[in-house]
């Protein structure tokens, strides 16, 4: 098992060590990214969840301030897109926030973890802009940050 999540893991971001969080709110979708990727942990928000988008806000705006999350790439996964009444990704955008994020190199990927609808495409470019980060003199064991917004 441990051998799978190596190649996974290589596979997407090469041979460099680096950390990855994912973190949520509960029914966020985490559970059902992980068993679909198998690979660590992300932080999620219920597109779904209008309601509680504010309270969203209010977690992801304290991690990114954190002192390890200030070189973070950040993705933004807008999941259950598949559902009737969902958040668009610009509405999930806007409702953290993104887009009062200076400096930071952010991307908002609209998905549907059942189906795993974007999870790939916004791991690769999670895993580009990582090499790009890299290349430009980031350390590579440094925080890097999935969002997951469901």
């Amino acid at each position: 098992m441990g051998q799978a999540f190596r190649k996974l893991f290589d596979t997407f971001f090469g041979n460099s060590e680096m950390r990855v969080v994912m973190l949520g709110l509960d029914a966020a979708g985490k559970t059902t990214i992980l068993y679909k990727l198998h690979i660590g942990e992300i932080y999620v928000v219920d597109s779904l969840d209008r309601e509680r988008i504010g309270r969203a806000k209010a977690e992801f705006q304290a991690i990114i301030k954190d002192p390890f999350m200030l070189n973070a790439v950040i993705l933004v996964f807008a999941n259950k897109q598949d559902m009737k009444g969902a958040m668009t990704p610009m509405e999930v955008c806007e409702g953290l926030g993104l887009y009062d994020l200076k400096n930071r190199k952010w991307h908002i990927q609209g998905t549907c973890a059942i189906k795993g609808d974007g999870l790939y495409e916004g791991l690769d470019w999670l895993s580009s802009t990582l090499k790009e980060h890299r290349a430009a003199g980031f350390s590579s064991v440094g925080p890097s940050f999935y969002q997951v917004c469901v």
